[in-house]
């Protein structure tokens, strides 16, 4: 089939994309256990994770490659794939509870999955910045910050899905004062 003379008519709008790919994965498994150098996660039979009684064991045997988790390496090389900015008047009054909400977030987060973390919490001006090694991370705190303190959470993906940047903002002096009156 042919739109014009001399051009084929393509379907290659159809045609779906590659799914996201992190340059970081690991594409070749090392043969035997392996064992990050930073954090002591284990990676065996294609997995990451946590256990600190058989990382011990691990750490003295001569067959165990030690090397860097994707997470460690995108911590040295500064490579967030989510980033989440929290705006809000009252920050500071409420920054320690709100930095034990993202160590729990994290936490949970995790034990799932050691390559989900929390890379660098930084103050910017009036706001808070937390940077993550993982998109899905990102979303989980925005998620949990709307749950504990209201306010909204604003997504914007980049291109291919590569980066997540989460935009929250508290909850107003005026929605406050309005919600007391109705009562």
């Amino acid at each position: 089939m042919s739109t014009r003379k001399g051009k084929r008519y393509t379907t290659s709008y159809k045609e779906k994309q590659h799914p996201k790919q992190d340059p970081y994965a690991m594409f070749k498994a090392p043969k035997g256990p392996a064992m990050c150098r930073t954090c002591k996660a284990i990676y065996v039979n294609k997995r990451w994770y946590i256990d600190s009684s058989e990382a011990s064991k691990l750490a003295g045997a001569s067959t165990t490659q030690k090397l860097l988790c994707p997470a460690c390496q995108k911590i040295t090389d500064d490579y967030p794939e989510g980033i989440v900015t929290l705006q809000w008047s009252d920050l500071r009054e409420h920054e320690d509870e709100i930095r034990g909400l993202i160590a729990n977030v994290e936490a949970r987060a995790v034990s799932v999955n050691p390559l989900d973390r929390v890379m660098k919490i930084s103050k910017r001006k009036k706001d808070l910045e937390v940077q993550t090694t993982n998109d899905r991370l990102a979303h989980r705190l925005g998620r949990a910050l709307v749950r504990a303190y209201k306010g909204k959470a604003e997504y914007k993906w980049a291109h291919r899905d590569m980066l997540v940047r989460v935009t929250w903002q508290g909850p107003d002096e005026n929605t406050k004062s309005k919600s007391k009156g109705k009562r």
